[in-house]
């Protein structure tokens, strides 16, 4: 996997691309992630064009201007200018996490440019009740504020990773591999963090469960959903409850954490490469 940058309208999207010349699979992580987390599954993509992205404000990409928030909508407006300004035509997509949601509303909103969706440990949008609109906004609006100043402060890898670890099911070393590519030196060889710091602030809005379903009724391509057995995500539980609101689904699941397809990169990459070669 090569770096590279790409245009995505009015933001330039670092990348790791393989360099292939097959269908475009557009790669997209979990939230606070990167390219990183999706390299393992590089081995079984090789018949593919394989591009995963760093999200805006994410790991190399460029950060939102000043002023401007990190709406989730906003994600799937970069997807499109990618796609568009790369004259892909349809593409694939596979992602992980806040990267499936955006991978199956992005299906959603536009089904003819998308051939197939492999959602890992993600099972379409989360959501809440309509009765907590009001605190939603609020909460929104106190964390953008208390963000609207971006102060660097130095950032120790080891000391990060062992932080991370505490509060998820990840592993050390993938732990690493993620948050090396999130952070930046200075001459003098001092860390501090890469990512954008805004998007650590809160949704202003989730979607209520009767918008997720209208949305994930609309995707008319296949998608393959990969669940995790220990992960916080319950996709086991999740799955049977959206079943019906696909057209054309499957779901598999592997024993392991929320990154499944960096702890199990073989048999989630086998399955992911056999998904994709069928269509």
């Amino acid at each position: 996997m090569l770096e590279k940058e790409f245009s995505a309208g009015a933001l330039q999207l670092a990348a790791l691309d393989n360099q292939g010349t097959g269908p475009v699979i557009i790669g997209l992580h979990g939230y606070l992630d990167n390219a990183e987390s999706l390299r393992p599954l590089a081995p079984f993509l090789t018949a593919f064009h394989f591009v995963a992205i760093d999200l805006a404000g994410h790991g190399k990409s460029q950060h939102r201007p000043v002023g401007a928030q990190y709406n989730q909508v906003d994600f799937l407006q970069d997807l499109y200018a990618l796609i568009q300004d790369n004259a892909w035509g349809s593409v694939i997509l596979l992602g992980h996490s806040l990267g499936g949601i955006l991978a199956t509303q992005f299906a959603a909103v536009f089904p003819e440019v998308v051939k197939a969706v492999v959602s890992i440990d993600a099972c379409g949008p989360l959501t809440l009740k309509e009765d907590t609109t009001s605190q939603q906004m609020r909460d929104a609006i106190i964390s953008r504020h208390a963000k609207r100043r971006n102060q660097l402060r130095t950032v120790e890898l080891d000391e990060a990773v062992k932080a991370r670890c505490k509060v998820s099911d990840i592993n050390a070393d993938d732990a690493r591999a993620i948050l090396s590519r999130n952070l930046t030196q200075d001459a003098g060889g001092h860390c501090f963090w890469s990512s954008d710091p805004r998007l650590r602030t809160k949704s202003t809005l989730r979607l209520t469960e009767a918008q997720a379903e209208d949305l994930m009724r609309a995707i008319t391509c296949p998608v393959l959903f990969i669940g995790a057995s220990k992960s916080f995500k319950a996709l086991d539980k999740v799955y049977p409850s959206r079943e019906s609101w696909f057209k054309n689904a499957r779901y598999e699941q592997f024993v392991g954490g929320h990154h499944i397809h960096m702890e199990n990169s073989e048999d989630v990459g086998l399955l992911i490469q056999q998904f994709v070669e069928q269509l």
